[in-house]
């Protein structure tokens, strides 16, 4: 999924890092829809072109580290409040030169 050529962002948050008290359904809620949410062995993981990242959901001491969780795609805005995600579409719409 991360590697086709529309391009996915895969955010995974481990399950320590989760505040004990975040639901699925509040996560999915925010998201797009053809995003996709799960909660996988406790971490959470998030895929889709765009995904958001709310900092309720993190405990207080990783969310300055809140973009070491985005395994493809890029962090594309960082704010006190959310971190949105993108899958990184630009290399099929432009060649390097």
């Amino acid at each position: 999924m991360p590697d086709e050529p529309g391009g996915q962002a895969e955010v995974v948050i481990p399950q320590a890092w989760l505040l004990p008290n975040i639901s699925l359904d509040a996560v999915r809620s925010l998201q797009r829809g053809d995003t996709q949410s799960e909660l996988d062995k406790g971490d959470l993981r998030l895929a889709g072109v765009e995904v958001l990242v709310a900092r309720n959901w993190v405990k207080e001491e990783f969310w300055p580290r809140i973009q070491d969780t985005v395994k493809s795609g890029y962090a594309a805005e960082k704010t006190y409040t959310f971190m949105r995600a993108h899958g990184d579409r630009r290399r099929a719409r432009r060649p390097k030169k």
